[in-house]
């Protein structure tokens, strides 16, 4: 269970433990001296007070007639503290005693404090009496005890042993306080490379620990800094790496396009041109099956051709390089509500957008694209919302927001992304942007993600301390 808890709880148990131990070794020390103290005291006021009996006793019986030594004693006799005496006359029985100026001054203290019940059990030394006869010529003239009474000295043990206790208690929870406080100052460095090691772990690599002044975690920290720098390194690598080969790969796109523009396209020109001239050669000929294979021919070269053109336009979409982003997605975005205008269109287009890069116009066309098809193809949705917007985001560059939603049926409860989404999120991320696919308020699918519209290629950003 120990291992269950923080090292600081750890400390803090043992050594509340610790403590406990000690309260309670110097509680039963102390209660057997309290009792050992009652006895010696209870047995020292005994003895006086049989003392002071017998010599009353005897002044009584050489200066008084036997029938009058008990009113004598009851005249002389000061009953002691921690002592009962009692006087019995054989003739007219009980007789009072006077008491001591300090025991009734103790008994009626306003401020006195009785001792609780079960302390006087722990303490409580045995019951002693003492019975004398006052006996003269062999008769009994009446009987004088002498008990025992620890009450006092109980409550007086215990006015000193609840001080010392309570003064014992708040001490060790004075030291449990500053011990804690002490702890989690010493264990600061650990929390806070906790919080650092969580933050790198969400993404932050820009996390750094402040400088640590406890020799024993200062090199800790350095070593997550280090740490840190290396992943933030390795990171900016891979993004710039990741980056280019999303350049290259464009780059590549873009020369098969212009190799088929280039070259198939004037070939296929050519191809329907002639079979156009053989058609019309063998038309003016007479030649029947001449003229139907070369109608055959030109059928075959539409179909090329229409091939070629959808090809490009996978390749890469012709309207970028003739029209701005903007004007480009809203032609396509003409294009899809042309073909689908059963649709409930909401279309909310900037009126002007920053200057981008062209990998940066090729993500968001392919996004758009992408997210509108899919929800067409699988979401049979009433109504269909497409928003760009550029937007400013906390430590961060300017960014291009980008959201597709629709109400249509939503996403399954086991989402499996196609390799369309897929390559998208890959794309999204090499930019350095994030790409989120999730359930619609009131129902349906919403895609939306985050360029940013410039790179850092700088291996290390400024370095954010943690804590």
């Amino acid at each position: 269970m120990m291992s269950r808890l923080h090292l600081s709880w750890q400390v803090v148990l043992c050594v509340g433990l610790m403590q406990l131990a000690a309260l309670a070794l110097a509680a039963l020390v102390l209660f057997h001296n309290a009792r050992e103290a009652v006895e010696v005291e209870m047995a020292a006021a005994e003895a006086g007070a049989r003392a002071q009996v017998i010599a009353a006793m005897g002044a009584a019986l050489r200066n008084r007639p036997p029938e009058q030594v008990m009113a004598e004693l009851s005249e002389t006799l000061i009953e002691p503290r921690h002592v009962r005496i009692g006087l019995t006359d054989a003739r007219t029985g009980a007789l009072p005693v006077i008491r001591a100026e300090s025991r009734l001054a103790h008994e009626t203290a306003p401020h006195r404090r009785r001792a609780p019940g079960w302390f006087r059990d722990l303490v409580m030394p045995a019951n002693r009496e003492t019975r004398m006869s006052v006996l003269a010529d062999g008769t009994d003239y009446g009987t004088v005890s002498i008990a025992t009474a620890p009450e006092d000295e109980i409550d007086e043990v215990w006015e000193d042993a609840a001080a010392l206790l309570w003064a014992l208690a708040l001490g060790f929870g004075l030291t449990g306080v500053l011990l804690v406080l002490l702890i989690r100052r010493a264990l600061g460095p650990l929390d806070r490379l906790r919080d650092g090691l969580g933050a790198l772990r969400g993404g932050a690599l820009h996390t750094r620990l402040p400088e640590v002044p406890t020799p024993d975690f200062r090199p800790l920290a350095d070593g997550f800094n280090a740490l840190a720098d290396n992943l933030e390194a390795s990171e900016a690598d891979r993004a710039a790496l990741a980056r280019k080969i999303v350049e290259l790969g464009d780059h590549e796109r873009r020369t098969i396009a212009m190799e088929l523009q280039d070259e198939f396209g004037p070939c296929l020109f050519d191809l329907k041109v002639k079979a156009g001239a053989i058609q019309r050669a063998a038309a003016r000929a007479g030649d029947t099956a001449l003229q139907r294979e070369a109608a055959t021919l030109s059928a075959i070269v539409d179909q090329i051709h229409t091939a070629n053109t959808r090809l490009l336009t996978t390749l890469r979409p012709m309207t970028l390089g003739q029209l701005p982003l903007l004007e480009a997605l809203g032609d396509m975005l003409d294009g899809f509500r042309s073909t689908h205008g059963n649709l409930d269109w909401t279309i909310e287009l900037p009126d002007r957008l920053p200057e981008t890069e062209e990998i940066v116009d090729l993500t968001a066309y392919s996004f758009v694209q992408e997210g509108v098809t899919n929800a067409l193809r699988h979401g049979r949705p009433d109504r269909l919302r497409v928003e760009v917007r550029p937007e400013d985001l906390p430590g961060q560059p300017k960014a291009l927001c980008l959201t597709v939603e629709d109400d249509g049926v939503g996403l399954p409860d086991r989402t499996v992304e196609g390799r369309g989404l897929t390559a998208m999120r890959d794309r999204v991320r090499a930019l350095g942007g994030t790409l989120e696919l999730g359930r619609r308020r009131g129902g349906g699918t919403r895609l939306s993600a985050i360029l940013p519209l410039t790179w850092n290629t700088s291996p290390r950003a400024e370095a954010a301390p943690a804590g």
